[in-house]
């Protein structure tokens, strides 16, 4: 059994075919066809259901599917122990974050890409839940969140910048024009919220339930840019990041005087697995933008 081959075995599972892996990995479809073949003989079992155009897993192939991913991940962290090692920043970096943390994570991401360009920096938009999954199962380094609402004993956690919920609108709106709002401002206004279960929505769950529960709340949605494009046209409301509106000219934020208290957003690491040299970087560059980030922001 060759480490090639539980590489082409994960990119077919993971995409449906074999021209995909076989794109993925700069190899001939016929290459990654040749060695999944040898990896069933090895076995003694067939892994996919080939179709004419896809292919899927057999029961056996789900079986090693996550077997396979933890071999891999081992060797991946073999090679990043002896870069870690060596001091050198090379290999590929996974992160993972909410869509409505895009604008502060952004300019570091540029940075660091742009300082050292031997790393791959691969960014994963997730909920919550999802990205605790993937953390757990070494798929991500680095989680960037609020603090998960309940412990988790695999999650190593670091505070890293703060941040604020407003009112979001588009410019033209009626309450646009105020230098702050009250929950009560909102009351004759129609509100779309993010649906329960994502970061900004459990922020103002609290709220919600003890002092607005008279809001016009006309639709959730899961989706932080759907929000943001039916903001822009039309006279609704949300409650957002409010360095969310970078995303979009046409929105503009107003503070919450209920919701001033800054919340914090964390790096999280999967404390049972190594952690990689460039994501401790990543994140001392982001640490060290921190305060240019809160002078720009308004977030002091």
């Amino acid at each position: 059994m060759e480490i090639r081959q539980l590489q082409y075995f994960v990119g077919v599972a993971e995409t449906g075919r074999f021209s995909e892996a076989s794109k993925k990995h700069f190899v001939t479809q016929s290459a990654v066809s040749q060695q999944i073949k040898l990896l069933e003989e090895e076995l003694g079992t067939q892994l996919f259901v080939r179709q004419s155009h896809n292919a899927t897993l057999t029961e056996s192939g789900l079986a090693l599917l996550p077997v396979a991913k933890k071999v891999l991940n081992g060797v991946a962290e073999c090679h990043d122990s002896i870069a870690n090692l060596k001091g050198l920043l090379c290999g590929t970096l996974n992160i993972g974050l909410t869509f409505s943390l895009e604008p502060y994570i952004r300019e570091t991401m540029l940075a660091f890409m742009t300082r050292y360009p031997k790393v791959k920096v691969n960014a994963y938009y997730k909920s919550l839940g999802n990205l605790l999954r993937m953390l757990r199962a070494g798929d991500i380094d680095i989680m960037f969140s609020m603090m998960p609402t309940s412990p988790h004993e695999f999650v190593t956690s670091v505070p890293l910048l703060e941040y604020r919920l407003a009112a979001i609108m588009r410019k033209s709106h009626p309450l646009a024009t105020k230098e702050t709002l009250r929950f009560s401002d909102f009351l004759p206004h129609k509100l779309i919220l993010p649906e329960k279960g994502l970061r900004d929505r459990n922020a103002i769950e609290s709220f919600i339930h003890a002092e607005t529960g008279e809001l016009n709340v006309v639709s959730l949605i899961n989706d932080v840019h759907a929000i943001m494009n039916i903001l822009q046209e039309s006279n609704y409301i949300s409650i957002l990041t409010e360095n969310i509106i970078k995303l979009n000219p046409a929105l503009c934020s107003v503070p919450i005087e209920e919701l001033s208290r800054p919340l914090q957003i964390y790096a999280h690491f999967n404390s049972t697995t190594l952690r990689k040299h460039s994501a401790d970087v990543f994140v001392e560059m982001l640490q060290q933008s921190r305060s240019l980030f809160a002078t720009k922001h308004g977030l002091q």
